[in-house]
This record gives C-alpha cells, structure tokens and sequence, in this order.
C-alpha cells in the first residue's frame, strides 16, 4: 500500500517559516548540537546590556538636596549599616526615610557592610549624602547585577527548565532569554536604580517550589517577596488560595495546613526579630511601608484611579479614608473572581481527570497575572514601577501567550516613559523598545497557533498610537493650561489598554481549564 503523505496545514505552514529571531538562534544551536553554549552566551549577553544601561543617568542624578532614589538606596546603606536596628525606621524621615520592608534593610545592611569594607567614604553616614564619585556609582551599579543574578536568573532559568514546562528545548531557552531581557525591569533597575530583581527573583522561586510540589518552600519564598517589597502583597491572593486548594486536595491537607502556617509565622517572625520586643517599633515599620498619608497616588500613573482622576477628582471629593475603602473593596471585586476559581477548580480536582501539576501550575500562573494586575489597576498608593510585577506573572506565560505577553510588554515600556525620561533614559528607552520589537522574544507558545490576524492589526494601531504620542511629546509644546498634557495621554492610553489586557487574561484563565479538563476526560476515556 503506497502512504500518501499528509499535507500539511497552510496556518502550520506559515509559522514554521516565520519564526521569529530569537527562536531561530536558539534553534540554529540545537541543529548544532551547540546546546551548552546557549546559557552562558545568554547570560553574557544579559550582563552586557545590563551594564551599557548602567552608563546613563539614573533618578536624581545631579539633583539636591534630596536627588533620588538612587540616593534613598545608598543611604540605606549607610544608616543601617552605622545605627542599630532600633532606628533604623525612625532616623532622619526627612530625608529619604527607610520605608521598605525589613528584608531590604538587612540587604542595604549587607550592601553597607562591603562597601565599607571597600571604601568608608561611599557610606560615611551623613557625610556622604549625595555622593557621586566613579568608584562608588561603580559600586552601586554591580551591587544591581550581583544581587540579580543570585536570586532571579537561577530561579528563571530553573523554572523553565522543568519538565511541567512542556516546551522544546529552544523554546525554553528562548524563554529564559525573554525573561531575562523584558526591557522594563532592566531600564528600572539598572537605569532608574532600584533592586525589584530580588523581590521578582523570590516571586519566581515561589512559582518554582509551586511546580515542585514543595509547598513549605513555596510559603517561605513568598514571605520573603512582600518582606523585601510590600508590592509582593499583589500576589498573595492567588498564592494564599492556591496553598489553600492543596489543603483541601491532598489526604496530608491538614498537617501541610498546619507546616504552612508555621513557616509563614517562623520566617516573618526571624526578619522581624530585632523590632519584635517593641510594639511601638512594629507600629512604625507597619507605618513607613504602609504610607497612606501619601493618597490616592503620588506621581502619575497609568491605574484606573489616576485615570478617573482627569474626569472626576476624587482627592477632592473623598477624604483619605474613604478613598482606602473604594480601593480596596475595588481591588478584591477585581481579584476575587480569578482566585475563587482557581481554588475550587483545584479542589475539585480528581485522580482520574488531574492533569499532574502542568494544570495546576498553569492555572496559578494565570491567577498571579490576574490579581497582580487588579491591584496595579485598583489598589491604593500604586507607584509606575508597579507595573513590573504583572509584567513578571505575564512572562512566566510565555509559553501559553506569545503575541500577548509581547504586545503588554511594549504597553508596560510606554507607560514608563515618563519616569524614564525624568532620568535621562530616552536613548536605552528607545533601543530597548525597537530591539525587544525587532526581537519579539516571546515565541514559546505551540508551533500550530498562529496570532490571528485581527490581533495583529491591533497591534499595528496601537504602536502607532504610541508612537503618535512619542512624536507630539517630541514635537509640539503644550499649552500653558495643561502643561502634563501628554503625560496625561500617556496614562490614559496605558491605562485602557491594561485594562484590556486585563479583561484577555480573564477570559484566558476561565477558558484553559475548562479546554484543558476536557481534553484529559477525552483522553481517559
């Protein structure tokens, strides 16, 4: 009997043949039987970028009395490294007062603690503020990169190297690569300077011991998010209903329940543990990385709240009170949905139709997205930078939303331009924004989808939009009755197609579980 071979599909076709840069290279090492090169290569060329990025300016460059938050770090190095820890959130509030977490005072103590050893003058406390010198930028600059690459890139490079992360082998590298060079972290960190790395390093590790199976660890992770950063509240939603699910799930719920409750009480307890003999110090920690004396929101940024705030002033209308209430019952409105549906689509999960953990992990990943973005888009107090923990949740999907997770980078890049461009940043913003284009480093998702055509003339708009703004912020002055104008276009324009996004990556969740349980009965059966 003569086969006759199977034709295949015009949509296959098409993506065979328009594989995108990244993948290509990844792809041409692997038919080179040159897989070993390929981390080293990446990280190297990760380091490069990172460090011709740390060559620009950086937030409050040149700019007393105060300059930035470059300043702000520094100096947390230096007064926790010189005064003990009773004081540490008390002293000089004034002047760029300690208003992060604990773990970040211990790592600008350890920060302290080298530089010292290096050279006393970059922390001489009180003497050095404002310091500016090569050596101790130098300092600062590696300190960004060395505290990356120990928490964050072995944590992504792991997670995607599991075999619940069901991709080729250039695909996962592809990934990794994707991850490691998303522009906006890189252009806030090691441009504007601040060390969100660490607190995303420790998100990914949570994600990592969730598809590990390792739930204690997955706890422990986590705490140690939110204690570096407060902003890694905007995942405890979905972490605290999917360790919840577990113990609904598994016959060992009730001792894991009781494991997990002791791990999170134990390592919070350990990095409170020099302020938790004085009610009055944990009152002031909680008061500092709390500051709702600030409002609504401080600088603009591209939420729902600044949004509104163009049409109807809400500062004016509602006092602070009141405004934490419509916040936060908005934000929980927003989260909720996503959370009560991962838990109960776990919980209801069985030994014939459990898809292993893939499902599970999958659905985590997707709740994560979801509920960091409701409280960037709902929450009280939300800084622009906030936008880098969605964008974190939205990179771990890479392998589920190619076109999606690239088009919301290019989005989350815009909205940060206005910070960026107060830093003297424009020159790596835009080469970041073209190379991450051109790159378009996202092409984990299955070899047989093809981003519909619809999507893609979306795209084609919105960029243009984008760069419509670009040029008339470039080009034209604004009147001397709206001077933030097209800052104000930058948010509102940022701001809808978040919320867009928002609505995609609902509607994405609800739907690959159902297609995903379906597909496992029709296989069992």
């Amino acid at each position: 009997m003569v086969q006759t071979k199977k034709r295949k599909s015009p949509h296959r076709v098409a993506r065979e043949t328009s594989v995108v840069p990244v993948h290509r290279w990844f792809q041409f090492l692997e038919s080179q039987s040159a897989q070993i090169i390929s981390l080293p290569v990446t990280i190297l060329f990760a380091l490069l970028i990172r460090w011709c990025i740390s060559l620009h300016g950086y937030s409050g460059r040149h700019t007393p009395p105060l300059y930035g938050d470059y300043e702000a770090q520094r100096h947390w190095m230096e007064l926790t490294f010189h005064l003990p820890p009773s004081k540490w959130y008390y002293y000089d509030l004034q002047y760029w007062g300690l208003d992060y977490p604990p773990l970040t005072a211990f790592q600008s103590w350890l920060c302290g603690a080298v530089a010292n050893a290096i050279d006393p003058s970059w922390v001489a406390l009180d003497v050095s503020r404002g310091i500016e010198t090569h050596s101790s930028k130098l300092f600062m600059r590696a300190s960004v990169v060395v505290l990356e690459f120990v928490t964050l890139v072995p944590a992504v490079v792991l997670l995607f190297r599991l075999k619940n992360m069901q991709m080729s082998w250039a695909a996962r590298q592809a990934s990794i690569f994707s991850v490691l060079m998303q522009p906006c972290l890189l252009l806030v960190d090691h441009g504007h300077f601040q060390y969100n790395a660490v607190m995303l390093g420790f998100f990914v590790w949570t994600v990592y011991f969730a598809a590990r199976e390792q739930h204690v660890l997955m706890a422990i992770s986590f705490c140690c998010s939110f204690m570096f950063k407060q902003m890694g509240l905007y995942f405890a939603p979905a972490v605290f209903f999917f360790l919840f699910a577990q113990c609904f799930r598994l016959r060992s719920g009730g001792l894991l329940f009781a494991k997990l409750g002791v791990a999170v009480l134990g390592s919070v307890g350990i990095m409170l543990l020099p302020w938790l003999r004085s009610l009055d110090q944990l009152q002031q920690i909680l008061l500092r990385v709390f500051p709702v004396a600030r409002g609504l929101y401080e600088d603009k940024v591209a939420n729902v709240w600044c949004g509104v705030n163009v049409v109807i002033k809400l500062r004016s209308l509602f006092d602070t009170q009141a405004l934490v209430r419509l916040s936060t019952i908005a934000t929980a409105i927003a989260f909720l949905p996503s959370c009560l549906h991962m838990f109960f689509m776990l919980w209801r999960q069985n030994s014939r139709y459990n898809n292993t953990t893939a499902s599970a992990i999958t659905l985590l990943r997707y709740c994560l997205l979801n509920t960091s973005l409701a409280f960037f888009l709902f929450s009280f107090q939300v800084h622009e930078k906030s936008i880098l923990l969605p964008l974190a949740a939205a990179l771990l999907l890479v392998d589920k939303e190619e076109w999606a997770v690239n088009w919301f980078v290019q989005v989350a890049l815009f909205s940060l331009y206005p910070l960026l461009f107060k830093d003297g940043l424009c020159l790596p913003y835009w080469v970041m924004a073209v190379g991450w284009s051109l790159l378009r480093s996202c092409p984990a998702c299955p070899r047989d989808i093809q981003t519909p055509p619809v999507v893609v003339k979306m795209q084609w708009l919105t960029t243009l939009g984008m760069l419509a703004i670009h040029i008339c912020d470039a080009l034209l002055v604004p009147p001397a009755s709206l001077p933030n104008i097209f800052v104000v276009l930058n948010v509102l324009y940022s701001c809808g197609m978040f919320v867009l996004f928002f609505v995609y990556f609902y509607y994405r969740q609800f739907v690959f579980l159902s297609s995903d349980v379906d597909a496992t009965k029709q296989k069992s059966d």
